[in-house]
């Protein structure tokens, strides 16, 4: 009798910071996908951007986990934002299927990634870990075979939108949850010189 195989996650990304779209995203993947656990990784020192409006790794982690708090499958992965190197998904990707051998893993990511998946670093050894998925963006179209897709309603909400919201002292609560709204509050983040 074959042993049924649990179904795991990925879903990477800067969630600077992480708001009601990106849950409610991840709510749909596990959804779609069945999934038993979804890991929330936010990079760690990007290698592709660092700008001055990039919080550090321990601020993006926190509001991760003060926004999953009551999603049971969500876990708030800290492999990326303690590692010292720039954050590659393949390095996280090895990590994490290691830790469930014999599971099926979901590697997901944005349409607009899709675009360029092939560019990433170790790109065929990843294939032969996980299955690609995106979510369907507005204003992309992806030409790329072989990666499961998901419909996704179009939520018109950023973190660059929501940063320069903070700035101009603008409601939050309908893009935030109250926890992590409170925490940027409390930690004065997205001002013109955010703590690191």
């Amino acid at each position: 009798m074959n042993e049924k195989k649990e179904r795991i996650g990925i879903f990477g990304g800067s969630f600077n910071p992480i708001h009601r779209g990106h849950i409610e995203m991840i709510n749909l993947a596990i959804k779609e996908l069945k999934l038993e656990r979804l890991y929330l990784v936010p990079v760690g020192t990007p290698c592709h951007r660092c700008d001055k409006e990039f919080a550090s790794g321990t601020h993006r982690l926190k509001m991760a986990v003060l926004a999953s708090n009551h999603h049971p499958k969500i876990y708030p992965c800290d492999l990326e934002v303690n590692s010292k190197k720039t954050s590659y998904t393949y390095d996280t990707l090895l990590q994490i299927s290691k830790l469930h051998p014999n599971s099926i893993i979901y590697e997901i990511i944005g349409e607009d990634s899709a675009e360029y998946l092939h560019k990433w670093k170790n790109y065929d050894k990843m294939k032969e870990i996980c299955e690609f998925v995106y979510f369907r963006r507005h204003g992309y179209k992806s030409t790329s075979k072989d990666i499961i897709s998901i419909e996704a309603p179009l939520f018109h909400v950023s973190s660059t939108m929501i940063r320069e919201k903070i700035k101009n002292n603008e409601p939050l609560d309908e893009y935030l949850t109250p926890e992590v709204e409170g925490y940027i509050k409390e930690n004065k983040l997205y001002r013109d010189t955010p703590p690191f």
